[in-house]
């Protein structure tokens, strides 16, 4: 019986070393650049990572692990993980060429948001693009998994998505924010064009009225899969956030983090 082998993914959604082909096709099926390799022990895996190094893909991926034998869950302290996604998103931007004039022409924050879900992790996710005043662009996403609030599937993300986004431009000192999204209940709950039915949708419209007292908060909708970059953008971030994240992220002042790009 040939001996199993273990892969090592260096470069990918997620990285770190896995025991199976499954696991590691996920971690590296469309990501552009993707590092791995198989081998036959533990100690060559080991070697290939240099564990010693701060990953510069993803954060490990919950499952059985190769290293202990065991179940774990995702890990990585607060400060690698946060370089980790802020290495992963200046890779985006060295791939990628950004469109001029998508944010407010007017000099207002603009914040495109989107959601996502997985039905085989239970798991949703958001995505956040911020387009400052100044053509700087910052980017945020964040997953979560509480069964109740997966219920409304990538709902949830979209909702999620649009609460970060006001709550970070309250705490960075804006007075308005325009939000664009391409989930009509974004803005329909909040006005009340749609009855909240749900506890989630309720305390979604509650929140994001009670936010009105503090800033100015403007709605436009954007149609989903039109190709608008930035829409498009925010959807990645979504989907990558289903298995990038482990949580919400805390609300972050701007020189908290540097600036996933510089000005146009």
């Amino acid at each position: 019986m040939a001996a199993k082998k273990v892969y090592a993914v260096r470069k990918g959604k997620v990285t770190g070393i896995l025991d199976d082909w499954v696991a590691c096709k996920a971690a590296v099926d469309g990501y552009p650049g993707a590092e791995y390799k198989s081998f036959k022990t533990l100690e060559e895996a080991r070697v290939y990572l240099d564990e010693n190094a701060d990953p510069a893909g993803g954060e490990m991926m919950a499952g059985r692990s190769a290293a202990t034998g065991g179940d774990r869950t995702a890990v990585t302290s607060s400060a690698s993980g946060k370089k980790a996604r802020r290495e992963n998103k200046r890779e985006l931007l060295d791939r990628e060429k950004r469109p001029l004039g998508m944010g407010d022409p007017d000099g207002g924050l603009v914040a495109y948001v989107d959601g996502s879900y997985e039905h085989s992790l239970r798991r949703y996710a958001f995505g956040c693009v911020f387009i400052l005043p100044d053509d700087t662009i910052y980017v945020e996403n964040g997953g979560g998994s509480n069964p109740d609030t997966a219920q409304l599937r990538n709902v949830s993300g979209e909702m999620l998505g649009a609460m970060f986004a006001v709550r970070w431009a309250i705490k960075n000192g804006f007075q308005g924010i325009e939000l664009r999204y391409d989930y009509e209940g974004i803005e329909k709950w909040v006005t009340g064009a749609w009855k909240s039915k749900t506890e989630l949708t309720q305390k979604y419209a509650e929140a994001m009225r009670r936010w009105m007292g503090s800033i100015r908060i403007l709605f436009t909708k954007v149609e989903a899969h039109t190709h608008v970059y930035y829409n498009e953008l925010a959807d990645r971030l979504a989907k990558d956030g289903l298995v990038e994240r482990e949580n919400i992220p805390e609300v972050w002042l701007m020189e908290e983090m540097e600036p996933w790009a510089s000005r146009n």
